[in-house]
């Protein structure tokens, strides 16, 4: 019986550990993403083509490819994305369609998703300014 109790006790000392560790790894970064400042992009002084942006902090990266036609943005194509947690729905496509709709990269950011949705839009930016 005693043995039983140590293994317990030790599988939720194990369990305790691994759900810290989660834990700043969730959350690791998030002020600071909540704070990043997106700045505006002008499609109408960019030729047409193609436009990789890429924008890489603590466990986010995105990677876009933007499609510029005619002075607009057509087209955004995600070429990676960050660590998404599973079971949340992929809302990239949503947030791509507003900044097609906008021509900007000043959109409402997706509800709950703030973080991410700024990673987004700061590679999109980072595509059309070519900063990286």
């Amino acid at each position: 019986m005693k043995k039983v109790l140590k293994i317990i006790r030790v599988v939720v000392i194990i369990i305790g550990i691994l759900v810290a560790v989660g834990m700043f790894f969730i959350t690791r970064g998030l002020k600071e993403g909540a704070a990043m400042v997106i700045q505006n992009v002008n499609p109408a002084i960019l030729e047409n083509g193609n436009y990789k942006g890429i924008y890489k902090q603590e466990r986010w990266l995105s990677e876009v490819d933007v499609t510029i036609k005619d002075q607009q943005i057509i087209h955004i194509e995600l070429l990676s994305e960050p660590i998404l947690h599973p079971g949340r729905p992929d809302f990239s496509q949503d947030l791509f369609n507003r900044v097609i709709t906008e021509q900007n990269t000043n959109v409402d950011v997706i509800s709950g998703a703030t973080v991410t949705s700024k990673v987004y839009l700061k590679s999109i930016e980072n595509a059309l300014t070519k900063r990286e």
